[in-house]
């Protein structure tokens, strides 16, 4: 059995060990990061389209994610979708945004499409994760490929909370895209399809006292603003 052990860990090398780890894949149940690190495992080196500071964000793993920015993580590094890990944090976990903030992660990095990590936090619907974003200097009204912003990721999926952190912090309803849609139009075509629910009914009322007045196009099912007076 030992024999096989060591076989099969001699087919890694420890940097990919490392990620393997981090990730949860329990080919080694003996392995811990800090232990494989000190052996010589590279927390910079990219396995197929992640590095560890990526997988330890993805999984949420606050301890893992210090520990290996203790240990030189390259806190900006793009990983093989040209994301940070900070957009990864964004998603899921408000302790790991903090850290990677306080280790100098930019708020408003772009990925490969021009999403900012408080696209991901607003999309997910991660409120607090918005709100550490912000605080940190993520900008509010920050446009991606389509020059959508975190509020209008927000509002196409109804997500109450993350419009309600957005709009305090100043985003604007009345932004609009490429194809000439703003967030509120982007809510009312989830509404349009039968799709709400009494949240989205809330987020609505939100984004209409933002926006202004709002009605949707009767016969072609479309939404339609009616702008301000």
């Amino acid at each position: 059995m030992w024999y096989i052990m060591q076989s099969i860990q001699s087919k890694y090398s420890l940097s990919e060990r490392l990620i393997r780890t981090i990730a949860a894949i329990r080919s080694f149940p003996r392995d811990n990061v800090e232990d494989l690190i000190g052996r010589g495992a590279d927390v910079n080196c990219l396995h197929g389209t992640l590095k560890p500071l990526h997988c330890a964000c993805m999984v949420a793993d606050a301890d893992c994610v210090e520990l290996l920015l203790q240990k030189g993580a390259e806190v900006n590094a793009l990983d093989g979708y040209k994301r940070t890990a900070l957009h990864y944090a964004a998603e899921k976990d408000e302790t790991c945004v903090e850290i990677l903030l306080e280790y100098g992660a930019d708020p408003n990095a772009p990925d490969g499409n021009e999403d900012t990590p408080l696209h991901w936090a607003a999309f997910k619907n991660n409120a607090e994760c918005a709100r550490a974003l912000l605080a940190g200097g993520a900008l509010v009204n920050a446009l991606d490929y389509n020059r959508d912003t975190p509020l209008s990721w927000a509002a196409m999926k109804g997500n109450l909370e993350s419009v309600s952190v957005l709009l305090d912090f100043g985003a604007e309803a009345r932004v609009l895209n490429l194809k000439g849609q703003s967030p509120v139009a982007r809510l009312l075509a989830l509404l349009a399809r039968g799709l709400g629910t009494e949240r989205e009914d809330s987020c609505l009322e939100l984004l209409h006292k933002a926006a202004g007045q709002l009605e949707v196009g009767r016969g072609s099912g479309l939404p339609r603003e009616v702008a301000r007076d």
